[in-house]
């Protein structure tokens, strides 16, 4: 079957590494599959990072077509990507008489969801979380903004156009209802949470010291304050922090919220060294902002992180993260971010690190909920519904192991 896979995230970034190259190399071993991605000036522009991408893509059969990504101005610049996209879509859909469009988040998908009603093909809304809503969580956008109401109005759209829905959680298919809008019956819903890939991120041996993490972290002063917390309780801690941002200016929050400079490690890193530097540590910590738009969101650095052995602490109210990190007990989890709770964790956090058996725990967890194999497959599953009838029939299948869904639907056995 011909694939058309769109992505509005880089492959050339950490998160496009991580998230779609490793997925769409596996789904090319089934399919024809041609890759349409956004990528930035910054990583066009080392040459030897680019050729390496496109021979490995070749080297699976994958046809790259990368676009630019275009910033400011905000509104117009995402404007013209999405005409690029319908353009060099279209050119594609004609060419290679593509069956289904698998776009990836909602930009990905205004692009798609013209293609399917251009090209009469199928469409999978692979949504990634409630975007419009996380855009006004993290104060980007206003509520009941014009850009706010013309995404939901989009968002709508998916809900009602596409052919398959894929959640990362079972919480964001949870909430579906509360947004009001008429799915079809015969959409198929299925729940793919972020994957690791179990072959690359592997426990190994451990520098002796407590390191935490502070990667893509959304809650940087919680965060930073509960490392200072970890650095003043826990014997010989080291804070090793692995981000793209700005190191320096992180550096200095990190002092200032009791971080002694000695304790302290700031570094960057590809996503090529990210199993590296995560098998030195012992515990990760990251907040995120728990809201409505989260419930549908899974860390990728969680599944990265069990799947090296290291147990993590977290907050509660994101996605299903809390509930598989508690019923495992596989690290710590803060219903909410207040002294006195961060204080009483630190025993917590101390018999976790105590317990020679966590580390066996984190990675058998891993590989029950997080296999990127097993990602992979539910999502050809999706594929081959989608093109065995010409028509959307209503497919529940059951989600990645360890995972519960709340339809009584069971897929049918073949």
């Amino acid at each position: 079957m011909e694939l058309l896979y769109l992505s509005y995230d880089g492959l050339l970034e950490p998160l496009g590494q991580s998230q779609v190259v490793t997925y769409v190399t596996g789904l090319a071993l089934a399919h024809q599959l041609t890759l349409v991605s956004y990528e930035k000036r910054r990583d066009v522009r080392e040459p030897d990072k680019l050729r390496e991408m496109a021979a490995r893509l070749q080297a699976c059969g994958i046809r790259w077509i990368r676009l630019r990504y275009h910033k400011r101005p905000s509104f117009l610049a995402t404007g013209w990507d999405v005409l690029c996209g319908i353009a060099i879509g279209a050119a594609v859909c004609a060419r290679r008489r593509i069956r289904v469009i698998h776009t990836r988040g909602y930009v990905a998908s205004v692009v798609g969801l013209c293609l399917k009603r251009l090209f009469r093909t199928k469409l999978v809304f692979d949504m990634r979380g409630f975007w419009a809503d996380e855009k006004v969580d993290a104060g980007h956008w206003r509520p009941g903004s014009a850009v706010y109401r013309l995404a939901k109005r989009w968002e709508r759209r998916f809900f009602k156009g596409a052919d398959a829905i894929v959640s990362l959680t079972q919480a964001g298919v949870e909430a579906f209802a509360s947004l009001g809008y008429a799915i079809p019956p015969t959409t198929i819903i299925e729940v793919i949470p972020t994957c690791a890939d179990l072959a690359r991120f592997v426990p190994g041996p451990k520098d002796p010291a407590r390191v935490g993490t502070l990667s893509n972290w959304y809650l940087r002063e919680p965060t930073l304050r509960y490392l200072a917390l970890l650095a003043r309780r826990l014997e010989a801690v080291t804070i090793l922090c692995v981000t793209q941002e700005d190191q320096a200016r992180l550096r200095t929050e990190a002092l200032a919220a009791g971080i002694p400079d000695a304790q302290l490690v700031v570094t960057q890193a590809d996503f090529a060294a990210m199993p590296t530097y995560l098998r030195l540590m012992d515990l990760g910590v990251f907040f995120i902002q728990a809201s409505f738009s989260k419930r549908g969101s899974a860390p990728t650095k969680l599944a990265e992180l069990l799947a090296t052995g290291v147990p993590v602490v977290i907050n509660e109210g994101i996605g299903d993260s809390g509930g598989i990190v508690r019923d495992h007990q596989v690290g710590v989890v803060l219903p909410a971010l207040t002294p006195p709770l961060c204080e009483a964790s630190v025993e917590d956090v101390r018999r976790l690190l105590s317990d020679p058996a966590c580390r066996l725990r984190c990675r058998r967890v891993a590989e029950r909920h997080f296999d990127l194999t097993e990602g992979i497959r539910r999502y050809l599953e999706v594929y081959r519904r989608l093109e065995s009838s010409p028509a959307r029939s209503r497919v529940v299948g059951p989600p990645l192991r360890g995972t519960t869904r709340s339809s009584s639907q069971a897929l049918p056995r073949e």
